[in-house]
């Protein structure tokens, strides 16, 4: 999410494609911050886990109906480009709403059923409520910094649940004193 906010606010500070650049690096950051606290805290504590019929069957549902939101996604996006009468467009702040809850939050959502991880829930509502605060800081903040204050706002929110989730995760899952050296 931080990403995006910085995405968002570069991309009226930088020339093409350096402001694309940030937002990939940010994801880039985040995938192998997972990849690393995966291998070094999550598998010396419980090992490498192997997925039942049900955990793979709940995957992949999750996984087409991501597919169909980001084949929706990109449908959207030509259009938009190729054709912008045909665009989708809400009065004022409804953009940012519907956008973010429709596309964001409603996907989300519905990984967060198939996977059983109630915290996405939360996670999905601030990642789709974080387009709505941009919409609305934008009343009171100048372009591009609307977008950024609304996204480390919710990401900050997010960063800190995954926190403390991960020292809970740490105390209740102790690794060995014998597996230490």
């Amino acid at each position: 999410m931080l990403g995006i906010g910085l995405g968002i606010t570069l991309d009226e500070i930088l020339l093409e494609p350096f402001n694309a650049i940030v937002s990939i690096l940010f994801m880039i950051f985040g995938l192998v911050f997972f990849l690393l606290g995966k291998k070094y805290i999550t598998q010396p504590r419980l090992g490498v886990v192997k997925l039942g019929f049900r955990q793979k069957s709940r995957k992949l549902k999750t996984v087409i109906v991501l597919v169909i939101n980001l084949i929706a996604l990109l449908i959207i996006y030509i259009i938009r480009n190729v054709n912008p009468d045909l665009s989708l467009e809400f009065p004022g702040y409804l953009d940012g709403l519907i956008t973010g809850l429709l596309f964001v939050t409603v996907p989300l959502c519905f990984a967060a059923y198939f996977l059983q991880y109630p915290r996405l829930y939360i996670i999905a509502l601030l990642v789709g409520l974080s387009f709505f605060l941009s919409e609305i800081f934008s009343f009171f903040i100048s372009e591009p910094f609307d977008a950024l204050i609304a996204f480390v706002v919710t990401s900050s929110a997010v960063i800190l649940m995954g926190i403390v989730s991960l020292i809970k995760f740490i105390r209740k899952y102790p690794i060995a004193m014998e597996e230490m050296t």
